[in-house]
């Protein structure tokens, strides 16, 4: 239920009580229309703030015809029940949360919103708390971009001062459809996000930290067709080794359990 709507429907119910009232019996209810109005017009002020704080409380759950995007998600796939339910609600919120621009995109599709809000759900499921404060902003570009910091053309970029992170549309819908072959984009910008909030969380997982050739062994990603996909000659190590943990743990555990035991750690498969 939209709370807001609801309040809507509510006032405009009160207001044509109100006339209807005031035609049959011929006295004025003003303040049956004027209140219901005044309330109106409060709530669509508020309306945001209203949402969240209800949503938060009640946080509904995505239409189903949203699974498949979600069955995207290794870590969605090994969940049960409480556990999907618990992470589709989390999306929802993030999703909600969160300002989608596109720059030369006339419309962010639905399910491209959803999988920066899965991927971000994903980053940040072991927390109690699972938005990344100050990563409110998500900006699309149809092609490969340059900026001021990385004047090269690149898929992706994190940029703290403005909060906002930066990818390239159809780049993050190929990693998130296709994890086994690309780079996740969007596990791997929002772990950088929440590395540049919690920076303990970044040196302890560049203490499991993989290096170049480790993840080549892992998912085939050689560091040369990684910074050819990402577009950038310097990448977040870490911040892949968090990446790979999400989309290739079966094999990382595998290859390197001692490693694979320590990311787990970090990154319980339940809110601690």
């Amino acid at each position: 239920m939209d709370p807001v709507r609801a309040t809507y429907l509510t006032a405009l119910c009160l207001i044509l009580l109100g006339a209807v009232l005031t035609w049959q019996t011929g006295e004025t209810y003003t303040w049956l229309m004027l209140l219901p109005a005044i309330a109106a017009a409060g709530v669509y002020t508020l309306s945001p703030q209203i949402r969240w704080r209800y949503w938060k409380k009640n946080p509904p759950d995505l239409p189903t015809d949203m699974a498949p995007i979600l069955e995207r998600f290794p870590l969605y796939r090994s969940l049960d029940l409480d556990g999907k339910r618990d992470f589709r609600r989390r999306t929802f919120l993030i999703r909600e949360a969160t300002e989608y621009t596109g720059m030369a995109i006339d419309n962010i599709p639905p399910d491209v919103r959803l999988m920066v809000a899965a991927s971000a759900a994903t980053v940040t499921f072991h927390r109690e708390e699972f938005l990344v404060p100050g990563f409110e902003n998500v900006v699309f570009y149809p092609h490969q971009f340059p900026t001021p910091e990385h004047e090269r053309l690149h898929a992706s970029e994190l940029y703290p001062p403005d909060g906002v992170i930066i990818y390239t549309l159809n780049y993050l819908i190929r990693s998130v459809v296709e994890p086994d072959k690309y780079l996740q984009l969007g596990i791997y910008e929002y772990t950088r996000a929440l590395f540049h909030t919690d920076p303990g969380l970044r040196a302890k997982v560049a203490a499991h930290s993989l290096t170049f050739p480790e993840v080549e062994e892992i998912t085939g990603f050689s560091e040369e067709a990684l910074k050819e996909f990402v577009g950038l000659e310097e990448l977040d190590l870490p911040a892949i080794t968090a990446t790979v943990f999400h989309t290739h743990a079966a094999a990382l555990a595998q290859r390197h359990p001692g490693k694979a035991n320590g990311l787990l750690a970090l990154f319980p498969p339940r809110p601690v």
